[in-house]
């Protein structure tokens, strides 16, 4: 047995799992009483990898059971350019987002950007789009508020830190983060210094091709994966 085969194993003895579905007990016995199948050993090597990336599957998904270990796991996946911190306390209201400030072409922004930003096809022309060196926000005024999308190049540190002290979601659809509940977004600068930027509502983060993704002003967790498709 490999050392990684045996520490993953002992962190399956120690993790905290959510209860299995009703039946599953069974229908894994009834697969072990089947009639044995002779296997040639590369099927034994494909098995072997599938058992050790099965029991990883069930250690991340313990890991997010509770708020605190939710955390711990986003600071691992660094969600791109953004790190999320569990804080004992926090805001329960915010305000609406604001918008962006300014009025860039989409071909503006990505010269200023230095990557083409996405537009949700949803949420058609945005109203405002501002742009610097690998970053861009841009927002739509629709009948519920103001929508932000910010958009920036990952680094090797993050650019926002989300203090948040509720609940902190996984959304697999996406391979993101859902932040349900007010929220400190804070300025982490290049030199280490933290700035409080202000208090975000509901925002949805994820990453896709090296871009980091902050959706807010959409309240409901679904509309907001769904315009992040």
């Amino acid at each position: 047995m490999t050392s990684l085969e045996e520490e993953l194993r002992a962190l399956g003895r120690s993790a905290a799992v959510p209860p299995v579905a009703d039946g599953l007990a069974a229908k894994v016995l009834e697969r072990i009483a089947e009639p044995p199948v002779r296997r040639t050993f590369a099927d034994a090597v494909r098995s072997r990898w599938r058992s050790l990336l099965a029991l990883l599957a069930v250690l991340l998904a313990g890991a997010l059971v509770t708020p605190p270990v939710r955390a711990a796991v986003a600071e691992w996946l660094n969600i791109g350019g953004v790190e999320a911190v569990h804080v004992p306390n926090g805001p329960t209201s915010a305000p609406q987002p604001p918008a962006a400030t300014g009025q860039l072409s989409l071909a503006e922004a990505t010269k200023a950007a230095g990557f083409a930003p996405v537009v949700p096809k949803a949420l058609g022309t945005p109203a405002h789009v501002q742009a610097s060196a690998g970053f861009v926000a841009m927002s739509w005024a629709t009948g519920t508020g103001v929508v932000r999308l910010e958009q920036f190049l990952a680094e090797p540190s993050p650019m926002y830190i989300k203090k948040f002290y509720t609940e902190l979601e996984y959304v697999q659809e996406i391979d993101g983060f859902w932040f349900s509940t007010p929220h400190e977004l804070v300025l982490q600068k290049k030199t280490g210094v933290e700035q409080t930027v202000r208090v975000a509502g509901p925002t949805l983060v994820w990453v896709r091709d090296g871009v980091t993704f902050r959706l807010e002003g959409v309240p409901e967790k679904d509309r907001a994966v769904e315009l992040a498709r």
